[in-house]
């Protein structure tokens, strides 16, 4: 077995041989620490920590590998933060130094799937992640960097089964991770399994907005427009100001073409917002909506018009 394929655990870690017993609680804690930032690093999508804040760590973690340069888990967080940072090199050659202390006992080749992933090396990366999933196929952040790497690759049903499989595996649903399938699934014409998707994520996860919205348009998309009137109209209700989702629903009714109905959305927000106190209606948000029906009345007038005058005076048989 290749050496960076068994995870590293807390319990693993924090049991590497300490030099003093005087100092043990000292270094438990800061063992503890790189523990955290180390996962942190890989399980999250983007950049741990802000600009300033990765250099504190780096400088922080050379100073620790040169008083104790044979210790496994400095390298890992360095090689870990190295690759957040696009220092590809660096971040390899400290996972090859974690792989020489330590053979098997850290998530070294997740950490270089990620690594090449953020570097653009996407064979490398679907490469390392590959190796972590044959002998670990439980870690559903691998799927997940696995199946971003093969739709860069143009392996477009590899990376769907991918991330079918990351979101199966994944023990706490996360919205970005919801999204980001839900997308992938529809741009490869899977809209109806992206729409389940989406309605699974806000069954478990509540009713968070982009989740909300990305499932209102791709109800649009599908033509669904009874569901995506339902949706608005949930989500009017439950929110703590209906007067976006009101305008919502006008654009939605000019969207799909029903413009007599899109006008009296459009009317009935104008007449919500004139009857609100002053303060509230002062307000910038409420301005904004105010300004944009008056936009969406003029801009429907016209066309209203014309749609009752082609009504109302048919083209004659022949003409």
């Amino acid at each position: 077995m290749r050496p960076g394929t068994v995870p590293v655990t807390i319990a693993a870690a924090l049991s590497w041989p300490r030099r003093s017993p005087a100092s043990a609680g000292r270094r438990l804690g800061r063992r503890v620490l790189l523990v955290l930032g180390a996962l942190l690093v890989l399980l999250h999508p983007g950049p741990a920590f802000g600009h300033g804040g990765y250099h504190e760590r780096m400088a922080y973690l050379t100073a620790e590998v040169e008083k104790n340069p044979g210790d496994p888990l400095l390298y890992f967080e360095l090689g870990n933060l190295h690759g957040e940072h696009g220092d590809l090199e660096l971040a390899l050659q400290n996972l090859e130094r974690v792989d020489a202390l330590a053979p098997g006992k850290f998530v070294t080749d997740l950490a270089r799937g990620n690594a090449c992933l953020v570097a653009g090396k996407f064979a490398q990366a679907k490469e390392a992640l590959d190796r972590q999933l044959i002998s670990h196929p439980e870690n559903a952040r691998a799927w997940l960097l696995r199946a971003r790497a093969e739709r860069q690759l143009g392996q477009d049903e590899a990376s769907l089964a991918d991330f079918r499989e990351a979101l199966k595996r994944t023990p706490s649903l996360d919205p970005d991770i919801v999204q980001e399938v839900a997308d992938a699934l529809t741009t490869r014409g899977h809209r109806e399994e992206a729409a389940q998707v989406l309605a699974t994520g806000i069954e478990k996860l509540g009713k968070i907005p982009s989740l909300i919205l990305r499932a209102l348009d791709l109800e649009i998309a599908m033509k669904n427009l009874d569901a995506a009137l339902r949706r608005i109209e949930e989500a009017r209700r439950d929110a703590p100001r209906p007067e976006p989702w009101m305008a919502r629903r006008a654009m939605v009714l000019a969207q799909v073409g029903r413009i007599a109905e899109s006008r009296a959305a459009w009317k009935a927000l104008a007449d919500h917002l004139n009857s609100l106190p002053e303060r509230e209606r002062a307000s910038a948000s409420m301005t904004n909506l105010a300004a944009e029906s008056r936009r969406a009345l003029a801009s429907l007038r016209p066309i209203l018009a014309a749609e009752q005058s082609s009504t109302s005076n048919p083209a004659s048989p022949g003409k």
